[in-house]
């Protein structure tokens, strides 16, 4: 009697074993990245550190990238469960044949526009008529310049275009060879800021011109398989930025901690935040974090496909679904 005592105890206890090791086994996934990790990057670096991937029961690596188009070809060749990159080339990949879909839209807007010297008395698009406008060549605002200034009752004959490097654009700027430049503001107002020089922006999301941007793309078969694993992720991450929103200096400690080796200082990632989160938020305080809706959608397919040569082939919404979002979506502070 008591060897079966024994030995039930005995079974009990590795049932118990087996059963915490079961339930204690994360589901490991790993997100490659549009390119070196910044701050765009920040409520995916906060999620990981806070534990709500862990929460979730998931293993989270964040794997940084070497372009958007790359991040789209590694989740289409079955290389990475998910990818983090342009909305624009995600779609030009899928449009090719490739099955993959965008299952949330986290830089709702792009940051695409137009940027000048504070002092230049720039505001409004109608400022710019008379000004010079540097434009990079081979650059994505080459075909959005002229589709902003028709949005914005402006011909490209009422500015001075001028074709310069984007490397050049600030050394135009303050030498005042040029009155504004058509790139982003992280690329022009922060390492104008390390050096006491104010700039402004004027977003072409803002201006006629909707944009989406960064955007987590993942395969159909594998989405099929197992959308849970997909909507876990989707919570724990939109969870990070509504976080990362609330607690910039945690969100930049997080990236720090998560990508030591990255050439971001903390300043420049804090000076950088507040382009990242209006990216996240164009829609402002109440906003949901990481949800385009379809008239979203139909938008930028309209500027994809008048300005970007975007196929028509498909209707817009057969590349992407909301379907793994959560029920209660995180909003922006």
């Amino acid at each position: 009697m008591q060897h079966r005592k024994t030995l039930l105890a005995v079974a009990v206890s590795a049932f118990a074993l087996f059963a915490a090791s079961q339930a204690g086994a994360a589901d490991k996934i790993t997100m490659t990245m549009n390119w070196r990790a910044d701050s765009a990057h920040l409520g995916f670096a906060l999620a990981k550190t806070k534990g709500f991937y862990e929460a979730e029961g998931l293993d989270v690596t964040l794997q940084e990238g070497r372009g958007s188009g790359v991040a789209a070809q590694l989740v289409a060749t079955g290389q990475a469960e998910l990818g983090y990159a342009d909305a624009g080339a995600a779609l030009g990949v899928a449009a090719k044949g490739a099955p993959i879909k965008i299952i949330s839209t986290v830089w709702k807007a792009g940051q695409f526009g137009i940027n000048f010297l504070e002092k230049s008395g720039i505001k409004t698009p109608k400022d710019l008529a008379g000004k010079k406008l540097s434009v990079p060549p081979g650059s994505a605002m080459v075909p959005l310049v002229p589709l902003f200034l028709k949005a914005n009752g402006l011909s490209e004959k009422d500015v001075t275009i001028v074709s310069a490097a984007q490397n050049a654009s600030i050394g135009l700027l303050t030498s005042g060879n040029v009155d504004a430049v058509a790139e982003t503001p992280e690329n022009i107002a922060v390492p104008l800021a390390a050096q006491n020089i104010k700039a402004g922006h004027i977003y072409f999301y803002d201006h006629g011109v909707p944009l989406i941007s960064l955007s987590l793309i993942a395969r159909e078969d594998k989405i099929k398989a197992n959308p849970d694993l997909y909507k876990r992720f989707l919570r724990a991450s939109l969870k990070g930025w509504e976080e990362a929103m609330k607690d910039p200096k945690a969100a930049v400690a997080a990236m720090k901690q998560v990508f030591p080796e990255s050439d971001k200082t903390p300043e420049a990632l804090m000076t950088s935040a507040p382009f990242s989160f209006e990216s996240v938020c164009p829609g402002g305080k109440g906003d949901k974090i990481g949800v385009t809706d379809a008239k979203g959608w139909e938008e930028t397919y309209k500027v994809m496909t008048s300005a970007m040569n975007f196929p028509t082939t498909q209707p817009i919404a057969s590349y992407y679904t909301n379907d793994l979002l959560p029920e209660k979506p995180f909003l922006c502070p």
